[in-house]
């Protein structure tokens, strides 16, 4: 117990001068030098602390193998998710010394925390509230303080950070927690350096917004806990087949891909697209906290469009959905379109062209829509 409190002194501590006068103090090559030497002498201690700690790992290399699978699905579709979102330039150098420094700065760290988590879960190995603590501190480890108050400069910054960034550090650290119980510090390694890696090395990257950057950062660590922790039950525990069925991942992938496809209907990768109504400009055809779901159109299905139908439009920063009252041309031919809102009184001030135009509504989903209406007032 004594050794477990010294490990969680050694963290906290590094915690509380790391923010509090370390990174104030803008420290010469404090990221190439100073602070890995730091987390060098913290690791000395613990390898010289729990040098008679032992860890009993079963079928290690099957466990292994089933979250190098699980990895590199994952790297196959995220770079696949660019195909949709397109893809952006890495912030990070890419000739061969800015790799390595990067390599170091970043890799480094994670094999320094990794060894401190393990060494942290041997010292106490069945305690869940250690587990607990352990997640906790590395979360804390893992957020850049610098930016945080920053994040929170207003509710909408506040709920996307907490959303894409938060949340998503606070599952991670979850399953890191879980894979250096049942694999050691090598299974956590490799997860981080497979989310990192590809940055550091690679020119280009999907250009994700933050709600599938959110979706993403819960869904791969909610997936690696499920198929690793069915493997190391199966190869730990003899079950009969009736009890394995209760922790076979394959139960989970209709939960999966339903989340999977809402996220995609959500974000707009299909034809159709849910849009919440923010106003009353419509009532009493739809009202505000419904959703409308929108079919986008090509190029020629929005010059076909006629007097009566419902189109979803951007007028300069916003997007609207109001009905055509009319089909003109403007000074050079083009085809441009006269809309109102059904509660409004007269026609919308300016005409929208078809390059404006999105999409047409296709039906009304009444009251789903009222949780992005009470987050936009709340913004």
């Amino acid at each position: 117990m004594a050794k477990l409190l010294l490990f969680y002194g050694l963290l906290i501590g590094y915690l509380l001068t790391d923010v509090l006068f370390l990174t104030q103090m803008e420290i010469p090559f404090y990221n190439e030098i100073v602070n890995p030497a730091i987390w060098v002498v913290m690791c000395g201690i613990a390898f010289w602390l729990g040098k008679n700690d032992s860890q009993r790992i079963t079928e290690k290399n099957d466990k292994f193998q089933s979250l190098l699978i699980v990895l590199i699905i994952y790297i196959i579709c995220y770079f696949a998710l660019g195909l949709v979102f397109g893809f952006q330039k890495t912030p990070y150098s890419k000739d061969l010394l800015s790799i390595l420094s990067n390599l170091w700065i970043f890799g480094g760290i994670i094999v320094f925390q990794e060894f401190m988590r393990n060494a942290m879960i041997r010292a106490d190995k069945k305690s869940f509230l250690n587990f607990s603590l352990i997640t906790v501190i590395f979360i804390l480890l893992n957020i850049n303080f610098n930016s945080f108050l920053d994040s929170f400069d207003t509710f909408k910054d506040g709920f996307i950070y907490i959303s894409s960034i938060i949340i998503p550090l606070v599952v991670t650290q979850a399953i890191l927690t879980y894979l250096s119980y049942i694999g050691g510090m090598k299974f956590p390694i490799v997860y981080r350096l497979v989310l990192i890696i590809p940055e550091l090395l690679i020119p280009i990257i999907p250009d994700l917004d933050w709600f599938a950057t959110a979706i993403i950062g819960v869904i791969l660590p909610v997936a690696t806990f499920v198929y690793l922790n069915y493997v190391h039950i199966r190869k730990t525990e003899r079950l009969s087949k009736r009890a394995s069925k209760k922790f076979s991942p394959v139960i989970y992938i209709p939960v999966f891909a339903f989340i999977v496809l809402a996220a995609g209907f959500v974000m707009g990768l299909f034809k159709y697209q849910p849009i919440a109504v923010l106003s009353g400009s419509m009532s009493p055809t739809f009202n505000r906290g419904d959703a409308v779901v929108v079919r986008k159109l090509d190029a020629g299905e929005k010059k076909r469009l006629e007097r009566g139908d419902i189109i979803q439009f951007q007028s300069g920063a916003r997007y609207v959905i109001h009905r055509i009252e009319e089909v003109s041309n403007d000074e050079y031919g083009n085809i441009e379109y006269i809309t109102k809102g059904d509660h409004n009184n007269t026609t919308d001030s300016k005409p929208v062209s078809a390059d404006e135009v999105i999409g047409k509504a296709s039906f009304v989903i009444p009251f789903i829509g009222y949780p992005s209406v009470w987050l936009s007032g709340a913004i």
